[in-house]
Parts: C-alpha cells; sequence; structure tokens
C-alpha cells in the first residue's frame, strides 16, 4: 500500500468515527429521554440521527472497500 492510499483510508476512518459518535451520544440521549418520559417527537429524532448516522458509516465503509478491493464491472 502506498502512502496516498494509506492517507485515504485514515481519511475514511476519520469520517466512520464521526458518526459513531454520534451514534453513541445520540443513544444515550435517548436512553435519558426514556427515563425522563420524553415527548414521542423527540425519541423519534434521537433515533432517527441514529439510522441517519448508521447509513453514513456504511456509505463510508464501502468507500473503504473500494479502496481495498475495487468493485469489478
Amino acid at each position: 500500500m502506498n502512502e496516498d492510499e494509506a492517507t485515504k483510508i485514515r481519511k475514511h476512518i476519520h469520517n466512520v468515527r464521526n458518526p459513531l459518535n454520534s451514534i453513541a451520544l445520540h443513544a444515550e440521549l435517548g436512553n435519558m429521554l426514556l427515563e425522563g418520559h420524553a415527548s414521542n417527537k423527540e425519541l423519534q429524532n434521537a433515533f432517527s440521527v441514529i439510522l441517519q448516522q448508521c447509513r453514513q458509516c456504511d456509505a463510508e465503509l464501502g468507500k473503504i472497500r473500494n479502496l481495498v478491493v475495487p468493485e469489478r464491472p
């Protein structure tokens, strides 16, 4: 692996860590909202963010996979 490829992989790993941190934060928020008897709208928002961030992680992991094993035509 050359330095350019390693740099791209490090960038994508960083881009996965950001949504993972957001997922953890919103999962904790969801727990706190449940304990505090929050509204359904507040809970729905927390879970929507988690789902969106999971999709972002999936996209970034796909980019990493394509760097390592390019898609076949």
